[in-house]
C-alpha cells in the first residue's frame, strides 16, 4: 500500500502540473511580463516538493502513519471535491457558508489524523506525520479539482455565476484588471501556491494538537484485561 500511496501522490502532482501548464497556455496574458512568470514557477516548485516528499519520505517507522494519513487524506479530498462540485450544481448566491463547512471539516480531519495515529502508534512524531500526509494528499486533490473544473467550465454561464457568488468580480475590479480569464487564472495560481504551502503547516499544528489529546487518552485509558491461559 505504501508504494501505491507514494506513486499516487507523485502522479497527482504531475497531473496538477500538466493542468497548470494547460491553463497558462490557454491564457497567454498570464505570463505577459517577466514578473508574471513567478506565479506558474512558484506553483510548479511546490508541486515538485510534494512529489519529492512522497519519493523520499515515509521511513519504515512511519509507514503505519502514512497508511492512516492516506485514508484520511482521501476522505478530506472527497470533502473538497464535494464542495467544489456543489458550487457548480446548486449555484448558491453566496459560497461563504459552503467554504466554512468545507475547510472546517478538513481541519477537523487533520486533528483526527493526529489523534488516531497517536492512540494507535503511541508516539508524537508519527502521529503528526499522519496529519501531514493527509494534508498533502487532500491539498493535491483539491487543486486537481479546482483546475479541472476551471478548465472544464471556462467561459460558461455556470462559471460566471459561481465566480459571482465567490466575489471574483469585485476582486477583479479592485485589482484594476479587465480580462476575466487572466485574473481568474492568476488567482488560481496564487490560491494553489498558498493552499499547497499552508496545508501541511496547518496540519502540523492541528495534527500536533490532536496527537497530544490522543497520547493523553492513551495514557489514561484503562489497560485491556489479560486473557487467562
Amino acid at each position: 500500500m505504501i508504494g501505491r500511496v507514494r506513486a499516487g501522490i507523485i502522479a497527482a502532482a504531475l497531473a496538477a502540473a500538466v493542468l497548470v501548464a494547460k491553463g497558462v497556455a490557454a491564457t497567454p496574458h498570464v505570463i505577459a511580463t517577466g514578473r508574471d512568470w513567478l506565479g506558474p514557477i512558484a506553483v510548479m516548485a511546490i508541486l515538485i516538493l510534494y512529489a519529492a516528499a512522497a519519493f523520499f519520505g515515509a521511513p519504515p517507522s512511519n509507514r503505519e502513519a502514512l497508511a492512516l494519513g492516506a485514508r484520511l487524506g482521501l476522505f478530506a479530498g472527497g470533502v473538497y471535491v464535494a464542495e467544489i462540485l456543489a458550487e457548480y450544481i446548486w449555484l448558491p448566491a453566496d459560497n461563504t457558508a459552503l467554504g466554512l463547512i468545507e475547510f472546517g471539516a478538513v481541519f477537523l480531519i487533520f486533528a483526527v489524523a493526529g489523534f488516531a495515529a497517536a492512540v494507535r502508534i503511541g508516539r508524537l512524531r508519527p502521529a503528526v506525520a499522519s496529519a501531514v500526509w493527509a494534508s498533502l494528499i487532500s491539498a493535491l486533490i483539491w487543486y486537481l479539482a479546482v483546475l479541472a473544473v476551471l478548465l472544464l467550465f471556462r467561459g460558461s454561464e455556470r462559471q460566471v455565476l459561481v465566480l459571482r457568488a465567490e466575489g471574483t468580480f469585485e476582486d477583479m475590479r479592485r485589482s484594476g484588471m479587465t480580462d476575466l480569464d487572466t485574473f481568474v487564472m492568476q488567482d488560481t495560481l496564487g490560491a494553489g501556491f498558498y493552499h499547497l504551502l499552508l496545508s501541511p503547516i496547518l496540519a502540523t499544528v492541528l495534527g500536533g494538537a490532536g496527537a497530544g489529546v490522543g497520547l493523553l487518552f492513551r495514557r489514561l485509558r484503562p489497560p485491556s484485561p489479560r486473557k487467562l491461559p
